[in-house]
């Protein structure tokens, strides 16, 4: 966690004047059933929106995201909605534009608010970004993955021979979370299982495990293997990061009267920003997970004024959200330069999908002041706030 030396100064007045949201989807079907499973599952029954769609589930626990929202900040976005303060933007699969929709009915109940989305999952540089195209990407996140298999597929031989037995499928660490894909989401469904998948199997390497908890950490470190470096998770979330930086930049600068942005994306959205700005915890986000960043600005007694940007992570709705990161604004540009992804073409490049391209030269730009007085150049000393003299524009 990211932390400064603080000295003691006492605050007036104080606000969150912009919060932009990035959450997951969702509970959400299964993409398929195993092969030995597949003509006896009755998938209507269970998940009758079909495969790999969001459940009902999985629109209440949107919900209630949106209802933490608005009792949260609901002093800062207003009662009526207002598409000039107001965005909310999705991946453009349909559990994540439902799951935007069902957060909105809380977020403004009894309103029609507009979900906005990209033409195709496959393009979309902000909320899919594993899904579109970067060669160095997938050279340095293969390369590790087949060490990884290798050194896996070793330990895990006769689990995987087992595994193999149950499902139909020819399992290894290259498929899986296939496995964990089927398993998982039917077990969080309360879908009837087999009692082999919460058995303490002989092939498991560690016995103290379930069948069902062994298949999960085998997904959360394949998962991982993807996004777990400051080169890979800027590869896939740099864009995004870039863009969320400027939307807090145009309020800062007051060039936008937006107070609030959503982007209901995926686990693999959430994951990468996180270790883009060094604050993951290694682990898989639950459904609706939210990464919250709040741009604050605070006026102290002696009239001079500041921005700081806070970064909180709700895993679920039964953890009060986790601080992650406290930066003041003009060293969270700074901290944030080399994570960043400006445009498709640097995005392009930077992936190698292309012949190198001439070096960009970047305009020279003035260093964003705060309203204290202080540039990005100077120290990192951030006072700390008096919160008992201070007036929080929360309910």
């Amino acid at each position: 966690m990211w932390r400064f030396i603080f000295l003691y100064i006492a605050v007036i007045e104080a606000e969150v004047e912009f919060v932009q949201v990035l959450l997951r989807h969702g509970d959400r079907a299964p993409s398929y059933s195993f092969p030995s499973d597949e003509k006896e599952f009755d998938v209507d029954k269970y998940f009758p929106r079909g495969y790999s769609q969001l459940t009902n589930q999985g629109f209440e626990q949107a919900k209630e995201l949106g209802e933490y929202l608005r009792n949260t900040y609901g002093n800062l976005i207003g009662e009526k909605f207002n598409r000039k303060t107001t965005w909310i933007r999705a991946s453009d699969k349909d559990r994540c534009i439902e799951t935007a929709m069902g957060l909105a009915t809380t977020l403004y109940p009894e309103q029609i608010v507009p979900v906005h989305t990209f033409s195709s999952y496959k393009e979309d540089l902000m909320l899919k970004p594993n899904s579109v195209f970067c060669k160095k990407a997938d050279r340095l996140v293969n390369l590790e993955k087949e060490e990884w298999a290798a050194k896996i597929n070793e330990e895990y031989s006769a689990f995987f021979e087992f595994l193999s037995e149950k499902t139909g499928w020819k399992i290894d660490a290259g498929n899986v979370q296939n496995v964990y894909n089927v398993l998982y989401r039917k077990h969080v469904n309360n879908v009837p299982l087999p009692s082999w998948v919460y058995s303490n199997h002989s092939t498991l390497p560690n016995s103290s495990q379930t069948v069902l908890q062994t298949v999960v950490e085998l997904k959360r470190q394949t998962r991982m293997l993807s996004f777990n470096t400051a080169e890979k998770s800027r590869l896939r979330t740099g864009f995004l990061l870039s863009q969320v930086t400027k939307e807090m930049s145009d309020r800062a600068r007051k060039l936008t009267t937006k107070r609030m942005n959503v982007f209901a994306a995926h686990d693999a959205t959430v994951t990468s920003m996180m270790y883009s700005l060094g604050i993951s915890d290694h682990q898989l986000p639950d459904y609706t997970a939210a990464l919250i960043f709040e741009l604050h600005r605070v006026v102290m007694e002696d009239g001079k004024k500041m921005r700081f940007v806070k970064i909180l992570y709700r895993h679920s709705k039964v953890e009060e959200p986790k601080e992650m990161m406290t930066m003041r604004w003009s060293n969270f540009e700074r901290f944030v330069k080399e994570r960043t992804i400006e445009s498709r073409e640097e995005f392009e490049q930077l992936c190698e999908n292309f012949e190198e391209l001439a070096p960009k030269i970047a305009p020279e730009q003035t260093p964003i002041v705060d309203e204290i007085g202080i540039t990005s150049q100077e120290s990192d000393i951030l006072p700390i706030l008096d919160l008992e003299t201070s007036i929080w524009n929360k309910n």
